[in-house]
């Protein structure tokens, strides 16, 4: 079947391996022990993936197929994403899916629809697709096709439909986008969840420390959708301390910073959160655009009222926060060092 490894919620460049017993494989033939897949990139697990992935959760011999990269990745149409691969793993631990299969998606991307079929589903009995779903060479292969092979071949097809929201569809483009203007509200109603950035936490100048507003500062990782430059509310997760914070995101150009970082800023707490300890901020909403203060009084003070709306927010933040949690573990998405 190909090679296998066993993952708690993730595992990252350094082998380190979180709880649980989720096993990831990477397979380059037919798919055998697993009589029911569900299909999919799943690159943001939203509302719609998660219907989908209802199917599997918690069934033993089941499990996902999805592909690495992720075809629109090979095929250069997007250069990032709304979860992270960790990301993923750690929702599907959450959600009690047992096997993750990868297909590399450059030795499957020629192949036409009825041979990828029979090349990795021939022993699969049930399969769920989504109804938008399409497969094989330039994606030619759709779900009448899928349909008449698995009637010919004796299988259950399980095609769910899509999810809307408001009257709009569902999907991770349309996320992506809201994410890029700025729109985390809406964003959050179609994923489900609210959108977030975790990292190891980074050292600044110490600028915030100097004038009252201490911060834990991330770098923003290439791999994540990036939203605009600005000031958000939402909320901090650690270890440590979890609750509402406000957050910058930019170049701080009052002090003519040149490098990019989120700084995260929970008042009326100094946190001390060591160098390299992984921290996680959930996004609320657009409170306003990055901008040059005259002063440090002038910025400070802007700061102070900023406070008030994330006051005015926390009983949805603190909600919001919650509902992360019930799709992902926050051992998975913490692990201690």
């Amino acid at each position: 079947m190909g090679n296998s490894r066993f993952l708690g919620c993730w595992q990252d460049k350094h082998g380190r391996v979180g709880d649980g017993a989720l096993v990831v494989t990477v397979v380059d033939d037919k798919i055998e022990k697993v009589v029911m897949i569900v299909f999919g990139g799943f690159e943001s697990i939203h509302l719609g993936h998660r219907r989908l992935l209802s199917h599997v959760s918690g069934v033993n011999d089941a499990g996902v197929l999805t592909f690495e990269p992720l075809p629109k990745e090979a095929l250069g149409y997007s250069e990032s994403r709304v979860l992270t691969d960790d990301e993923r793993l750690c929702a599907f631990e959450s959600m009690g899916i047992n096997q993750i299969i990868k297909l590399p998606f450059e030795k499957i991307k020629d192949l036409e629809p009825e041979a990828f079929l029979s090349r990795y589903l021939e022993d699969v009995q049930t399969i769920v697709v989504g109804e938008n779903f399409r497969f094989g060479r330039n994606a030619v292969g759709d779900i009448s096709l899928l349909k008449q092979w698995c009637q010919l071949k004796r299988k259950n097809l399980i095609v769910e439909p899509l999810v809307s929201v408001d009257g709009e569809i569902v999907s991770t483009k349309a996320i992506k986008n809201y994410i890029h203007h700025g729109n985390m509200e809406r964003a959050m109603k179609l994923l489900g969840y609210p959108y977030f950035i975790r990292g190891p936490r980074v050292h600044g100048n110490r600028i915030g420390s100097k004038i009252g507003v201490p911060t834990v500062n991330l770098h923003w990782s290439k791999q994540k959708t990036r939203p605009p430059y600005g000031v958000y509310d939402g909320f901090f997760l650690s270890n440590q301390w979890s609750g509402p914070a406000l957050a910058s995101f930019g170049k701080a150009p009052t002090f003519d910073r040149k490098d990019v970082l989120l700084e995260i800023y929970v008042p009326g707490i100094n946190l001390n959160i060591g160098a390299g300890e992984i921290v996680l901020y959930g996004f609320h909403r657009f409170i306003r655009e990055e901008k040059k203060f005259p002063d440090v009084t002038s910025l400070v003070q802007q700061i102070r009222e900023d406070e008030n709306d994330l006051a005015k927010d926390a009983p949805l933040i603190e909600a919001e926060m919650n509902q992360l949690l019930l799709l992902f573990s926050k051992a998975c998405l913490l692990p201690s060092r």
